[in-house]
């Protein structure tokens, strides 16, 4: 046991640079760790006060309808749902196939012991969004609801419980995908294709469920329908909801029970067939050999930028975190198209003036989602030095970076603007904007991942989950693209003015002139000053 928590202790340390601001003698090495950790100081923030609008807008409307423990089990699923496609994500990387593999299996340990302290890794990284997501919810709820005393000691130990299972369902799933996919030899492609297909249905799922809430004759029996949707998509948090709001006693038994059983599974079967699933991992496909193909000769530029776009879709937890934005908007395009006047139903709000006028910038955001270059410079990692000897300039290193981001949302745009612009109808001056503003937002937010990613890069990552999810520069990146999406989209909706649109071009502009400019004056320095 002792082992096990050293361990764990080990990874939990590494997290957000917590290892390098208390142990570090390097003052360079120390202002990194800081910076990952105002990253995630930064992603608290944020997180937290998405969650508290939603919870508190969510607990006004079921407050009028009297279902407001409602709140409870929505919030549940909601973050049970987005830890278990966290979970299959973060699996290959992770649980396995770290890189550290061979250094930690050479230690006096257990190998239970390393399997558990992997689990309990990305235990307590789900844990982070369960607090972010359920403890304003709880408060909201107390506030209107004022429960008695036993309440808050009981959510307290019930977040702590409802991660473990979705974690534990995600790392199976995860698990499954990674053995059936680790003999092929495209596995990365497959494994990407694979986890799509899979976040999606459970997205469609999800909506599919969610549709019951839009049908005003159903509000009055909102109570009765909500509990049976519930319970039907996921029974704990059904289970979570009513312990807290009934004091069922049952219910965490259930909850308590199901959690610890899992655990023991889980670990159980770890125990028996880590190091194998490990070595199947890291093994090449029977009969892969290297063979002398005829050689290529290509510019500089098409030289990097072929390097860089092998190197991104060599690492499916890459991909999958950053593409997923752009299927998301063409799938967006695609609904509007086949099902306009039920998709524009759905986005119908009574205080805004033009619905039209919201879609470039959710399209915008959905962009800055699927930006590459927020880890870029971070998933070197150990292989900085190759970079760095090869003749070229930072100019050329950063373009290059710059030029996969664009390459994948260009034809993005594209495509998602011309499917909604012909669903809709639009006219030239609506339709200009469908693919002008999603286009500027893609290469703003491309070069400010740049901007950022140099200034805080996360080199020293053990799994790229580290590089790709928990760097600083991603956080402050997606955090950014959102305010800068929504904040003027709130405006043009609200107001329906025709300048908000321009003038957020012109800023967007100005700002990746600006950044390309100081990238361009400071990026030669700051390149080789990079070391992992």
């Amino acid at each position: 046991m002792r082992k096990f928590w050293i361990l764990t202790k080990l990874q939990v340390s590494s997290l957000f640079g917590i290892n390098k601001i208390l142990h570090m003698k390097n003052a360079e090495e120390k202002k990194q760790g800081k910076r990952a950790l105002g990253g995630l100081v930064a992603m608290v923030f944020a997180m937290g006060y998405m969650s508290v609008l939603y919870s508190y807008m969510l607990a006004r409307s079921f407050q009028m309808f009297d279902t407001l423990p409602s709140l409870l089990g929505i919030m549940a699923l909601a973050t049970s749902l987005l830890i278990l496609i966290f979970s299959i994500f973060e699996t290959k990387g992770v649980l396995f196939g770290f890189g550290d593999f061979d250094i930690v299996m050479s230690w006096p340990v257990n190998v239970r012991a390393v399997a558990a302290s992997r689990v309990l890794n990305i235990y307590a990284s789900n844990f982070v969004y369960a607090f972010l997501l359920l403890l304003p919810a709880g408060v909201i709820y107390a506030i209107m609801a004022v429960p008695p005393l036993w309440f808050y000691p009981l959510f307290l130990f019930l977040i702590l419980l409802l991660p473990a299972l979705p974690t534990i369902v995600g790392a199976l799933l995860g698990t499954l995908l990674t053995v059936a996919t680790a003999r092929m030899k495209k596995s990365n492609l497959m494994s990407v294709v694979v986890q799509m297909i899979l976040v999606i249905g459970l997205m469609l799922v999800s909506m599919r469920s969610g549709m019951a809430f839009e049908d005003p004759t159903k509000i009055a029996t909102f109570a009765e329908a909500l509990r049976p949707m519930i319970q039907g998509m996921y029974p704990p948090a059904q289970w979570f909801q009513d312990a807290l709001a009934a004091g069922s006693l049952p219910s965490v038994l259930w909850l308590f029970l199901l959690t610890a059983g899992s655990i023991a599974l889980l670990i159980f079967w770890l125990g028996k067939n880590f190091v194998q699933v490990n070595s199947l991992i890291k093994s090449k496909p029977r009969g892969e050999t290297f063979v002398m193909q005829r050689q290529v000769h290509a510019s500089k530029s098409s030289a990097l930028f072929r390097r860089e776009w092998k190197r991104y879709f060599s690492s499916s937890l890459y991909v999958v975190n950053t593409a997923f934005g752009h299927v998301m908007m063409i799938a967006a395009g695609v609904a509007l198209f086949v099902k306009a006047d039920e998709a524009l139903k759905f986005l119908e709000m009574p205080e805004v003036a033009s619905v039209t006028a919201l879609i470039p910038f959710v399209l915008g955001w959905m962009v800055s989602m699927g930006t590459t270059t927020a880890s870029a410079i971070s998933i070197e990692g150990k292989s900085l030095w190759i970079a760095k000897s090869l003749p070229i300039s930072a100019r050329d290193w950063l373009t290059a970076k710059l030029k996969v981001t664009l390459a994948l949302a260009i034809p993005s745009v594209l495509i998602t603007g011309t499917l909604i612009t012909l669903s809709l109808k639009m006219t030239f001056h609506e339709a200009i904007w469908m693919y002008l503003l999603p286009l500027a937002y893609a290469v703003t937010f491309a070069v400010l991942g740049l901007w950022v990613n140099i200034r805080m890069p996360r080199l020293d990552w053990q799994t790229e989950a580290e590089a790709v999810k928990q760097g600083g520069a991603t956080m402050v990146t997606i955090f950014v693209g959102m305010s800068a999406a929504f904040a003027p989209a709130l405006v043009g909706g609200l107001t329906g003015s025709p300048l908000v649109a321009p003038i957020t071009l012109a800023v967007l502009t100005a700002l990746t002139i600006a950044m390309w400019s100081s990238l361009m004056r400071s990026g030669e320095k700051r390149m080789l000053t990079l070391h992992s």
